[in-house]
């Protein structure tokens, strides 16, 4: 707070005056209830000609996210988003948002989601992946795509999974 380091004698009280147009505190992202909002008008200035909005598992999980990187992560999340969509498409699902994005709403939903995950005696969590992989590639009679969506994750991250797997 430049205020206090001016009054403080930290900082140049002429500087403080004549940068300090206009004081604003604005919420963090975290702290906002319009999100929702956020979202779509972010959206719509990436893409004005298409009415995009995100799944609702998706905005969901935005909901509940902690954004430490504020507006500028959701910003870059939803232009990579935007960028990786299909001609046509219109709704913004887990296939196209940033894999570093993905594994951080992943953890804070507890893995993927609409998949019920157990460890069973001597059962490796390497094993339970490789195991929700091989069921969900099958369910979905090998559509990588389908797949993924299922499992709540990218197809980048469904092929890495696959490739480890085959190592």
């Amino acid at each position: 707070p430049l205020r206090e380091d001016s009054e403080a004698g930290r900082f140049r009280a002429d500087l403080y005056y004549r940068i300090n147009g206009l004081t604003l505190n604005l919420p963090s992202l975290r702290e906002r209830q319009d999100l929702a909002h956020v979202v779509n008008s972010m959206l719509h200035q990436l893409a004005p000609e298409r009415n995009l909005c995100l799944s609702a598992e998706l905005m969901s999980a935005f909901s509940a996210y902690h954004w430490p990187g504020n507006m500028r992560q959701l910003a870059n999340g939803l232009r990579t988003a935007v960028a990786l969509l299909d001609e046509g498409e219109m709704e913004i699902s887990w296939d196209q948002i940033p894999d570093d994005l993905e594994e951080a709403l992943q953890q804070l939903e507890g893995g993927m989601p609409g998949y019920q995950r157990t460890l069973g005696e001597g059962g490796s969590l390497a094993d339970v992946s490789q195991a929700a992989v091989a069921q969900a590639l099958e369910l979905e009679r090998g559509n990588m795509s389908a797949a993924a969506r299922r499992l709540g994750i990218s197809r980048t991250t469904l092929y890495r999974k696959l490739k480890v797997q085959r190592s």
